[in-house]
């Protein structure tokens, strides 16, 4: 069976987190609600799709939460998107991980369009193998849904041949409870302990961090 690996995008390869936390703080204060973006961002840390239930009511939840969750992304997308930059060595990294035998799959909470603007942004059409986002999927539970339909695109059984790149404890939690090993970059935010408490196995600074000592790491255990 091919290894593989499942990159989750936002907070990993590309520094879009923060921003991506920014827009929420403006459609929340669209909604009434003034949040400081430190609680945003660890509320989207520990509960992902799920967070807006901590800023809403349960009957304002029930009757905004979708449409707040439209508001953001057109925010997201109108204001930060074109902000976002690739973390240094994200694209060396898929080069060498492609050079090595893996297959690469990404994975994003965001649109389709988004996730093939970071794609054009990185330059590496190329060299994956799959690609998916929340659009694919139900919206339940994304950080255990969005890597799971990244592995049937790769035509994977399970997970035992399956690696997940991440640099949220949120996702770190979904792909641990998937049964993927999973390896943590801080650079999305988040600090070594709050990764290594979600779950991950070891922990990197970026992309490149995890290149320069791809020997010690997991990935050079598969190879």
């Amino acid at each position: 069976m091919p290894k593989a690996i499942v990159f989750e995008v936002d907070g990993t390869l590309v520094d879009s987190h923060v921003l991506r936390a920014r827009a929420w703080q403006e459609a929340l204060a669209r909604y009434g609600r003034q949040v400081r973006l430190p609680r945003v961002l660890a509320q989207m840390a520990r509960k992902g799709d799920q967070f807006l239930s901590v800023f809403l009511p349960e009957d304002e939840y029930d009757r905004h939460a979708d449409e707040l969750a439209s508001f953001h992304r057109a925010i997201f997308e109108e204001e930060y998107l074109s902000r976002v930059r690739p973390f240094a060595g994200a694209t060396e990294l898929l080069q060498h991980l492609r050079e090595e035998g893996w297959k690469i799959a990404l994975a994003s909470t965001g649109d389709p369009d988004e996730l093939e603007h970071y794609i054009e942004l990185l330059g590496v059409a190329d060299l994956i193998d799959a690609r998916t986002t929340d659009a694919e999927v139900n919206r339940t539970r994304l950080n255990e849904e969005i890597p799971a339909e990244a592995i049937r695109l790769l035509g994977l059984d399970g997970t035992d041949d399956t690696l997940t790149i991440a640099g949220l404890p949120y996702d770190v939690e979904g792909a641990v409870r998937l049964g993927m090993r999973c390896i943590g970059l801080v650079c999305g935010g988040f600090t070594d302990e709050e990764l290594r408490a979600a779950g991950a196995l070891s922990v990197f600074g970026t992309p490149q961090d995890l290149l320069t000592r791809y020997s010690e790491s997991p990935l050079a255990a598969e190879g």
